[in-house]
Formats: structure tokens, C-alpha cells, sequence
């Protein structure tokens, strides 16, 4: 706790200073004007309303010099920002012994006069500290005693003048006191409130910080259903809007406030996923009210259910991966003695019949050992080398693979709506063998016999300025029952396959920080993306 108190005057220190620099000038502000307003009195000869002088010409040369140590003072608290304590003791010092000697000119029981000093006094003891402001009052309680002394020199002076100048100097006293009590305790408060607001607008930019930096959108609703805060990821999420000054969430995002709605009316329910718009990713938000009261506001966090799915998905498949690749070991050895046992018999002089079951044999066998190498192949994938790709080139090169291997053709490829200096990070090896797996699959599942299959690259930037290339057949597109069970191991609808083409292609995009998905699928054919992570770029 002494720990915290030390801080506190530390910190108070300094905004003290700043508090008091301010009223020591408008103190010699007010101690110009008094001087200025006591010289032009008797300057045009008039006695003021609580003022008369016996000796008026001594009274003026004294204003005069009060008004120029007041112009002095005046022109110090502007330009010198030092010596507080110093400047504040000779003002008041001077204050105390300019006034003493205009009593002694008028009259030392001159009420006016008297006044001043008072103000004198209290004003200086309010910029210093206490024991400095006794100091100042103590001062002027013994030059108004010298000066009733002096009076009393007369034998006609009134004897009662000493306890009216005792009662006064109790008075001084007091009110200086008092003062500088009250004003300490402002100066420290406003000095505590001000490193507080520095605190608080420090922790908000923190806060800040940390809110735009998060993985999840985040979006703070006030009262009226108004967007006070959004992190640029809901910004991304929600397509990039225009920057509109507190916009209504029903404008922003209707299908957002809806959710909102229906979170509102049943606050136990789990809130059903939304899409911005149909280019935009799937969001899960979550609601949060920011007080008690009802219709208050709400923090809005939003996730993505394609990340959030696929590392659910990778945290499940790395047990299962290193589960099958033990079990791909174990079945590979006696796989390959059947194998070649069958390839041994079928050697052998054999019926018909019996060389049908032996092709049986080896046509399984042979599925089975690809099913094996696959599992092996993803069990044993290394991290990928990335290097930034030129997709138009890189595609000229698949071009070449593809007319290679007879058993793709006829196929043709439409690399037309590939930008030039269109560029990727992917591993050049995970690449190919994403893109030729997604050609093979497309040869075996999109070909229509009444023309050929044709598959056409197109690049582009998502909502998110993440690059992209789609990969679209024209073939009868994907069966709804089959769609969401697209990506998954060992899925497949022809008799012959393994399952494993699609997960495999997305297994290589998820190790170069890419994703893949289905955009859509129709009467008109199958479209894929492959979204790369932010470093592709076109070239300039």
C-alpha cells in the first residue's frame, strides 16, 4: 500500500506544478489591475470609494512602483516556468511590503487597504506550501503590529488599534491557512484525476491493440443497435464495408441482426451461423451483453466455422493418422504376399473361371496397395518448401503432364482466366500433385458422354484480399447427399476408388496454410477454390 502512495505523490507532483503555474498568473493578473486602478485614482485626483491619503503624492510614487513590480511579476509567470516556489515568496514578499507602506501613506486603520493585503496574503499562501503560507501571514500580522506601533507613536491614535490589528492578523491567519488547506487538496485531486484519465486512455489503446489483433471479429453494439467498435477481422468477415460513422447492424449485416434478434427474444439458444454475403465465410457469433440493464448493449464475437472446423478436424485426424499409418505397416506385408501370390497363380494354367478370380485378386489387391501408399505417403509428409509461384507458368507445365498420361484424355484445360504475374506460396511438388489428383478426380466423376470434359483456372481476391484459384468442370455436378461428405477419408462413389483423392488435396493445402472447398455445384458443373494464404500476390 506505501508502495502505491509513493506512486500516487510521485505522479502528483508534477500535475501540482501544472496546477499551479495557471493561477499565479491570473494572481498577477488581478495584482496589475490593482495597481493599475490605485495609480489612475489618484492620478486624475480621485479618492476612492474605501481609500484617502494623507499624503497623496508619496501614495502615487508608491502605486507606481507596485504597478511596475506588478508588470514585472506579470511578464515572469509567462516566461520563466521555473523557480515556482521562489517567485511566488518575492511576489508576496513585495506585496506584503508595497501595501504596508501604502497603509502607512493613507491611514493603518484604513479598512480598503487592509483588504488588499489580506487578498495579498491569502492569494500567495494558495501556491505554496504550509509552513511557506504561515510564513507570508505571520509576515504581514507583524508589519501591520509595526505600523500600528508607529501610529501609536502619536498620542492622539486610537488605543484600541492593537486589537484590531490582532484581531485581523488571527483573520490573516486563518483565511491563508484555509486556503492553502483547500487548494493542496484541489491541486492533488486534479492531479490524481488527470494520471487517471492518463491510465485510462493508455488502457484504451491497449484494449485496442489487443481487440484488432484477435483472431475473432469482434463488434460492440450500443443502445440503439449502432456499431461503436468493429476489429478489422469482422470487418473482413463482413466484406470489407464502407467505413460509415456508427452504422445501424441491420445495415451492416442483416443476417447478423437477425441472429441478434432471435438471441434476444431466446438468450438459451444457441445462435445459428451466418453468412455476410454468399462469397463471404460461414461466422458462429457469440453474444455478450455489456450490462444488466435491459436493452443494453452487446459485444458481438464472430468465428470462422472453416478454421474453426478444420482445426477441430486436424486435433482428431493426428491420432488417427499415426493409428492408420501403424496399420497400413502391418497390412502392407502380407498385402504384397497375397499380391504376389496371386501374380504366381495367375501363371499357372487356369480356366476361365479361375482367371477371373485371380483378376478379382489382383484388381483389389492393387486398390488395397494404393490405399496403403496414400496413408503411408500422408504419415510421412514432410514440411512443405513454399516459394512464390507463377500460376500462368506453372499451369503451362501441368498442360504438358496432363496431354502425357492417355488415360486423362480427352481433356481440355482454359488457363484463360489466369492473371499474369499472378503469384502463390505453396510447396511447386504439393502443387502439382494437388492439382493433378483435382484433374484425375474431375476425369473420373465429371465426363458427360455427349461432349468433353473441359476444366477451366480462374484467379482472384476474396472479400478477405486472400488470392484464390478456382478449378471449374462441366461436368453434372456433385448429388446433394454426397456433398457434405466431400472431404472426408475413405469417401468415395465409385467402386474402384480409395477416398482418399479429396482429403488429400486438402490435407497439402492445410500444410501450406491454404484451404480448400466447394464454391458450388450444379446442373452446369462442379467449381473448387483453393484459397492461399495472404503472402501470394500479383506481381506489379
Amino acid at each position: 500500500m506505501s508502495v502505491l502512495n509513493d506512486t500516487i505523490r510521485g505522479s502528483t507532483t508534477s500535475g501540482q506544478e501544472r496546477y499551479t503555474w495557471r493561477p499565479l498568473r491570473l494572481f498577477a493578473w488581478y495584482r496589475l489591475v490593482v495597481a493599475l486602478m490605485l495609480t489612475l485614482a489618484f492620478v486624475t485626483g480621485q479618492d476612492t470609494l474605501f481609500i484617502r491619503s494623507d499624503q497623496p503624492v508619496l501614495f502615487l510614487q508608491i502605486a507606481v512602483v507596485y504597478l511596475t513590480v506588478a508588470l514585472v511579476a506579470l511578464v515572469l509567470a509567462y516566461q520563466v516556468r521555473r523557480l515556482l516556489t521562489l517567485q511566488v515568496g518575492l511576489q508576496t514578499l513585495l506585496d506584503i511590503i508595497i501595501l504596508s507602506a501604502l497603509i502607512y501613506t493613507a491611514d493603518a486603520q484604513d479598512p480598503g487597504l487592509a483588504a488588499l493585503m489580506l487578498v495579498a496574503v491569502a492569494g500567495g499562501g494558495i501556491l505554496v506550501a504550509t509552513r511557506l503560507a504561515a510564513l507570508f501571514a505571520a509576515l504581514a500580522s507583524l508589519t501591520l503590529l509595526f505600523l500600528e506601533f508607529l501610529t501609536q507613536l502619536d498620542a492622539t491614535a486610537d488605543t484600541a488599534g492593537y486589537a484590531r490589528v490582532g484581531a485581523f492578523g488571527v483573520a490573516l491567519f486563518l483565511v491563508t491557512l484555509a486556503g492553502n488547506l483547500l487548494a493542496r487538496g484541489a491541486r492533488e485531486g486534479h492531479a490524481l484525476a488527470e494520471q487517471r484519465g492518463e491510465d485510462l486512455a493508455d488502457q484504451e489503446v491497449l484494449n485496442g491493440h489487443i481487440v484488432q489483433r484477435l483472431q475473432d471479429g469482434v463488434l460492440v453494439l450500443d443502445r440503439a443497435g449502432r456499431v461503436r467498435l468493429m476489429n478489422a477481422t469482422a470487418w473482413q468477415f463482413l466484406g470489407r464495408p464502407a467505413e460509415l460513422d456508427a452504422p445501424l447492424l441491420d445495415d451492416l449485416c442483416p443476417p447478423l441482426a437477425r441472429a441478434l434478434a432471435r438471441w434476444r427474444a431466446e438468450p438459451r439458444r444457441e445462435p445459428e451461423s451466418v453468412q455476410a454475403a454468399p462469397t463471404a465465410p460461414q461466422l458462429q457469433p457469440r453474444f455478450r451483453v455489456l450490462s444488466d440493464a435491459p436493452g443494453g448493449g452487446v459485444v458481438i464475437f464472430l468465428e470462422d466455422l472453416a478454421e474453426m472446423h478444420a482445426q477441430v478436424q486436424q486435433a482428431k485426424l493426428v491420432s488417427l493418422g499415426r493409428l492408420t499409418a501403424s496399420i497400413a505397416h502391418e497390412i502392407r506385408n502380407p498385402l504384397s504376399a497375397m499380391t504376389h501370390a496371386g501374380q504366381l497363380l495367375g501363371e499357372a494354367d487356369l480356366g476361365s473361371g479361375d482367371r477371373r478370380l485371380v483378376d478379382i485378386i489382383h484388381r483389389h489387391g492393387q486398390r488395397l496397395n494404393t490405399i496403403v501408399e496414400n496413408v503411408l505417403r500422408l504419415s510421412r509428409r514432410q514440411q512443405p518448401d513454399q516459394e512464390a509461384i507463377d500460376l500462368a507458368g506453372f499451369l503451362a507445365e501441368l498442360q504438358r503432364d496432363v496431354d502425357s498420361q492417355p488415360e486423362l484424355q480427352p481433356v481440355t484445360l482454359d488457363t484463360g482466366g489466369v492473371d499474369e504475374g499472378f503469384t502463390v506460396a505453396f510447396d511447386r511438388g504439393h502443387l502439382n500433385q494437388l492439382l493433378m489428383n483435382l484433374i484425375t478426380n474431375a476425369a473420373r466423376h465429371a465426363r458427360r458422354p455427349e461432349r468433353n470434359l473441359a476444366l477451366t483456372f480462374e484467379t482472384g481476391h476474396d472479400v478477405r484480399e486472400q488470392p484464390y484459384l478456382d478449378l471449374a468442370d462441366n461436368g453434372p455436378g456433385i448429388p446433394e447427399t454426397d456433398r457434405e461428405r466431400l472431404f472426408e477419408p475413405f469417401f468415395t462413389t465409385a467402386g474402384d476408388g480409395t477416398g482418399l483423392g479429396l482429403y488429400l488435396c486438402r490435407e497439402l493445402c492445410e500444410a501450406n496454410h491454404a484451404r480448400l472447398g466447394l464454391v458450388h455445384t450444379d446442373a452446369a458443373g462442379t467449381r473448387f477454390r483453393i484459397t492461399f494464404s495472404a503472402t501470394g500476390h500479383e506481381a506489379p
